[in-house]
């Protein structure tokens, strides 16, 4: 197995194989939402903590793991089925965090092989909310993480929805 993490050329040669990886392994739990952030993601120096990675056999994609803002504002993983259980999701989680000092996510709670993976590779449950498809869900971080840097990202989360002239 092969780690990359991808650079902005890369994300424009591969992201409509990318976006067919997550149609046909993202289990219908990858929101509408993620998949339009990637469709509209460019990779540039001025976005701290947004970076993608993906795993590869060959010339075969079998994993992808990407975070905005360091999963503040979205993240999500993918793993082609035919390589589940192959330790390809602890692996790019992993490699994400050799090179992020801190990660964030969030797992509806009845998504138990992600928080399973989220835990094996030492991520903290910090709180419990509702999730974008109204579920329970489990904010997680991982490495150098703060409950601090979620309080910040939705307090300006929520001066940008009640102040829309500022976007």
């Amino acid at each position: 197995m092969n780690l990359h993490m991808l650079k902005k050329q890369d994300l424009e040669r591969l992201r409509p194989a990318l976006l067919r990886l997550i149609r046909f392994a993202g289990d219908g739990r990858i929101t509408h939402r993620a998949i339009r952030w990637l469709n509209r993601l460019q990779l540039t120096d001025d976005k701290p903590g947004t970076v993608i990675a993906i795993s590869f056999d060959q010339k075969k994609c079998t994993g992808l793991i990407a975070f905005g803002h360091y999963g503040l504002e979205e993240s999500f993983i993918v793993v082609h089925p035919q390589y589940r259980k192959r330790g390809v999701g602890e692996a790019l989680v992993k490699f994400v965090l050799s090179h992020l000092d801190k990660v964030y996510t969030r797992v509806a709670c009845d998504n138990i092989p992600s928080l399973k993976l989220c835990f094996a590779c030492g991520l903290t449950a910090f709180q419990l909310t509702k999730g974008p498809t109204g579920k329970p869900t489990l904010w997680l971080g991982g490495g150098n993480w703060k409950r601090q840097d979620l309080d910040l990202a939705m307090k300006n989360l929520s001066s940008i929805n009640n102040n829309p002239s500022s976007l």
